[in-house]
């Protein structure tokens, strides 16, 4: 039976998600599917008729878990409410994220931005649409939560009804990755869209604009233009002038699009501006769209430049080139004469001379021309030897260059170590301050790339960036291990899969656990160590040992056996054979019982271990001692003169002196007889 809507009870039993969600996956909506997933059917398990929705999350980087707390605090009419976040066993056994929500009343504004719209009165726009929006808008930014996917097909709403719209989700992806790059302000539109990054309050209100731009118009004013060519007009006739052009608006929207569409951010409204709006205080924006122009042009690869911005755009894609313009000296003519902006030309001649200074280095013309093109155009992203990226969209780039392989993973790590991040912060005209902890950040993966020892390097810089990262481990593919008390278990069940590694522990899971649990870097170094070495493999017992008497479960058989031979090594180190014996029958009962902490305490017993060494030094002293009697008499035995002089000589003093002193008497003795009994003798 198909769950067609919210009073239809579904007959075939779902998966069950944080105790209270049923999510139905046979059941898939796929008018609700979403950048990162495919859409299901849902509801809470109490109440047959409640109408939710699942987003199953399958891309191949994760969705914004950090954000999942804050969306569920927000109940806003405007904005689609999350019921529910969390990992999830999926019918094939695998565990992936999913995200449940609120099911919307209304279809898609928009089905594709290629669609046209019912044109509106301007009281029906202000009314229906822009007033509800800004509400949204309003509470996103008192969230603290920049959405990162406003757009007309991602808002829920039957054009012109009094019914507000509702903003759609913006969890199931990595901040801006599936947002069209029209709806991008001009720095987020030119990074890879995965290196585009969480952004600011003010990005979402672009977006708004750009939006707003569609249903005034009635249509995609762009639609069908390359992003490349729609990022070329934005930088030459700003981007109100690109949307709108020439079409004729009311006075209201002509303002409010103006405020909505600046493109430095520092002078674009904001939700507390279009409250202001709204309430009649008339504004007039600051327009800085077509950015300053040269007076003379500067002409670079065969086309004219009058602009910093394209020009700098057009060094980043052209690298030998650019070299050769920037170290002629050229470039920081056109800036002092042409331009006329000497603060700049003097920005390009000081990250010149700091790469000089440090020393040229293999990438020297790659370093030279991102360092030149950050200070050229601060707000753009940092483009390095082909990828393009804003600071923040860093952690994520990295996620997926791990995961993907290639040279990316390479590229990353120089930008990294190269310390550009921190050149573009400190090129950005904003308050140093709304860096700081950007700026530590990227100071820390610095050093944590730098370190080799076992959970550092690369491995433990993502996670430390990447704050909701689940453990990328290979062995964990398919187990979604987003916190440390989720990995006995799911160690347990690669351990009990047909195709588990050589060992429990990898560097990921080390640099998750220091990142995770702020585990002791010294405490798992050991790990690092050769295979099969004592050290290594009570670390390994120690770390599974403690991480199964915090989190449990109390048996884990298969994880048991798995680490089981590591114990063997340690055993052996016992020296007394009854007390190995003993050992060994107790570890086989602890690995029949599934409990690594009890067979860690059986072969890691310290006291134990210290009386058997006492009682083996006792042991082999006694030993030696005997040993060295026993010599004594060998050597003895085998000099058979020395044994019968050394022996007979006493023997025969002792028989003389005995002979003798029987002469003696007898003679005595013979004397008194005489003397006594002889008739001489007698009176």
């Amino acid at each position: 039976m198909v769950y067609q809507d919210a009073q239809t009870t579904a007959t075939v039993s779902g998966l069950i998600l944080g105790g209270r969600i049923e999510i139905f996956p046979s059941m898939p909506l796929p008018e609700f599917n979403s950048p990162g997933g495919a859409a299901y059917t849902a509801r809470f398990r109490s109440d047959a008729t409640s109408s939710l929705y699942a987003i199953i999350c399958s891309s191949a980087v994760p969705p914004r878990i950090e954000t999942v707390t804050a969306m569920r605090s927000i109940e806003n009419s405007g904005i689609l409410r999350l019921v529910e976040g969390g990992v999830l066993t999926w019918v094939d056994g695998t565990h992936v994220y999913a995200l449940v929500f609120q099911r919307p009343t209304a279809p898609r504004m928009m089905s594709s931005l290629s669609d046209t719209l019912q044109i509106l009165s301007e009281d029906s726009i202000n009314r229906n649409f822009i007033t509800p929006m800004i509400g949204a808008l309003t509470t996103l930014m008192n969230f603290g939560v920049v959405h990162n996917a406003v757009r007309p097909t991602n808002i829920f709403w039957r054009t012109g009804t009094n019914a507000p719209p509702q903003l759609g989700e913006c969890l199931s992806t990595p901040a801006g990755l599936g947002q069209p790059s029209v709806f991008e302000p001009i720095e987020r539109a030119m990074a890879t869209p995965l290196g585009r990054g969480t952004g600011i309050h003010a990005d979402d209100c672009y977006s708004f604009g750009v939006t707003l731009s569609c249903l005034v118009l009635g249509h995609n004013p762009l639609q069908g233009i390359d992003d490349k060519t729609i990022i070329e007009m934005k930088m030459q006739k700003g981007s109100f002038g690109a949307i709108i052009g020439n079409n004729r608006l009311s006075p209201s929207h002509i303002e409010i699009l103006r405020g909505l569409l600046a493109d430095d951010h520092s002078q674009r409204w904001t939700a507390s501006d279009l409250d202001q709006w709204l309430n009649g205080r008339r504004m007039t924006p600051k327009s800085s769209d077509a950015g300053r122009k040269s007076s003379r042009h500067f002409e670079f690869m065969g086309h004219e430049y009058w602009q910093v911005a394209p020009l700098a755009k057009a060094l980043s894609e052209n690298v030998l080139e650019a070299t050769k313009v920037i170290e002629n000296e050229s470039l920081n003519k056109w800036l002092r004469r042409a331009m006329n902006d000497p603060d700049r030309a003097k920005e390009v001649e000081t990250v010149i001379s700091e790469l000089k200074q440090s020393g040229k280095t293999s990438r020297y013309e790659d370093q030279l021309v991102a360092r030149v093109c950050i200070a050229l155009d601060y707000r753009a992203p940092i483009r390095y030897r082909g990828i393009s990226v804003m600071p923040s969209g860093i952690a994520a780039m990295l996620v997926e260059a791990m995961q993907t392989g290639g040279n990316n993973l390479q590229i990353l790590s120089e930008i990294i170590s190269s310390q550009l991040p921190l050149l573009w912060i400190q090129m950005q005209k904003d308050t140093k301050i709304d860096y700081l902890d950007m700026n530590q950040l990227f100071d820390r993966m610095k050093n944590l790339m730098e370190k080799t020892s076992f959970g550092n390097g690369v491995e433990r810089a993502i996670y430390e960036a990447n704050s909701s990262l689940p453990c990328l481990s290979p062995m964990l593919r398919n187990q979604y291990v987003v916190s440390p008390k989720m990995l006995p278990s799911a160690l347990e069940r690669v351990a009990s899969g047909g195709n588990k590694p050589r060992d429990p522990v990898d560097r990921h899971i080390a640099a998750f656990l220091i990142a995770r649990e702020r585990k002791s870097e010294s405490s798992l170094a050991p790990i690092g160590l050769s295979e099969g070495t004592p050290g290594r493999n009570m670390a390994i017992l120690a770390l599974l040992s403690e991480l199964q008497y915090k989190y449990g479960p109390d048996s884990l058989p298969a994880l048991t056996s798995w680490i089981a031979p590591m114990a063997d090594p340690v055993i052996r180190r016992y020296l007394s054979n009854s007390l190995r014996e003993t050992i060994q029958k107790q570890a086989k009962e602890a690995v029949n019982d599934g409990s690594i902490t009890r067979l860690h305490k059986i072969v890691d017993n310290q006291k134990l271990i210290e009386r058997d060494r006492k009682d083996f030094i006792a042991a082999r002293l006694l030993y030696l001692n005997i040993q060295k009697e026993i010599a004594h008499l060998e050597a003895s035995i085998q000099n058979k003169d020395s044994v019968m002089k050394s022996s007979g000589k006493p023997i025969a003093a002792s028989i003389s002196s005995l002979v003798a002193v029987v002469l003696v008497l007898a003679a005595a003795l013979r004397a008194l007889f005489n003397a006594l009994f002889t008739p001489s003798g007698m009176l």
